[in-house]
């Protein structure tokens, strides 16, 4: 982790279809996207690791409202597994679609999927947040060293 070379904002690989698919590769097996190494799954909806057991990175960057991202991705998960669902089943049961047993499954679908999502949700914001901000040096420091308080860039203190 230490010796990887990070992307600096203005490095042309930044934003690359190479990097977005290591940094997501690494959120979908609920990996910490920085480093690859340390887990962010925990005890799925009872207790998620604060940071990352490998490189120190938090799971929210320090920010008190990362969750927000979080959640935006959850409900898009949930929700477009919902509209798949739907436009399958009515593609596969054309034009006989039982609609009362798909209203049914899809409020079933609406209550389940959000709860099966929201550990992949944490990971995939912040595979997302490291791609649009990648983490420099003094950030990991900052987390492996800092408390409470947010992190903020030398130029914006």
């Amino acid at each position: 982790m230490q010796n990887e070379k990070r992307p600096r904002p203005s490095d042309p690989e930044e934003l690359s279809l190479s990097r977005a698919g290591k940094l997501y590769g690494r959120a979908l097996r609920l990996r910490c996207p920085a480093c690859g190494e340390g887990s962010l799954a925990g005890k799925w909806l009872l207790r998620r690791p604060e940071r990352c057991s490998a490189c120190g990175m938090r799971a929210n960057r320090g920010e008190e409202d990362f969750f927000l991202g979080a959640m935006m991705f959850n409900l898009v998960l949930a929700e477009g597994l919902l509209a798949l669902v739907m436009v399958l089943a009515m593609i596969v049961m054309w034009p006989d679609v039982p609609w009362e047993p798909l209203w049914y499954t899809g409020m079933v679908l609406m209550v389940l999927a959000p709860v099966v999502f929201y550990p992949l949700s944490h990971t995939i914001w912040l595979a997302s947040d490291i791609l649009i901000r990648p983490v420099t040096e003094d950030e990991m420091e900052w987390h492996r060293n800092n408390g409470a308080t947010a992190y903020r860039p030398q130029e914006h203190r």
